[in-house]
């Protein structure tokens, strides 16, 4: 990934990509985004989504709009600056990466995923653990040094 600017965290990009496309549906004047949308969407917790969230509004990278029903909820929608990050960082940046792999065939690529999956496969399967002997000498040696 290109760097970023300076005071831009990589978590902020991926917030402005979730609420990208979770408002995508409906346009992106249109919130639709809430921060529960957002936490689901990149499979973390909502309260560290509200920080962010938070420091991006204070950074003038998205808006909160408050819900006229719920005044505890709020949507999520893009500023201009929100907007040419992520054309930036996310879609200039794929189509850099798609033109730059474009030499890499279908077939290579279905071999490396078969690869991965393989191993993957086996890795999960595998219950190999340390030798409990071996585990209580390891103990000892390192707290000898």
């Amino acid at each position: 990934m290109p760097e970023l600017p300076r005071g831009m965290k990589p978590r902020y990009v991926h917030v402005i990509d979730a609420v990208w496309h979770i408002n995508a549906p409906h346009g992106q004047s249109t919130a639709t985004a809430r921060v529960g949308d957002v936490s689901a969407f990149l499979g973390v917790t909502t309260p560290s989504v509200t920080k962010l969230v938070g420091e991006m509004a204070e950074r003038d990278l998205l808006v909160k709009h408050a819900d006229d029903t719920d005044r505890r909820a709020v949507t999520l929608t893009l500023t201009e600056r929100g907007l040419a990050i992520r054309k930036a960082y996310v879609a200039d940046y794929h189509a850099h990466l798609s033109e730059l792999l474009a030499a890499i065939t279908p077939e290579e690529c279905e071999t490396v995923a078969r690869t991965i999956a393989k191993a993957l496969t086996l890795m999960r399967e595998d219950d190999w653990q340390v030798p409990r002997g071996k585990q209580e000498r390891q103990g000892k040696e390192d707290s000898a040094s």
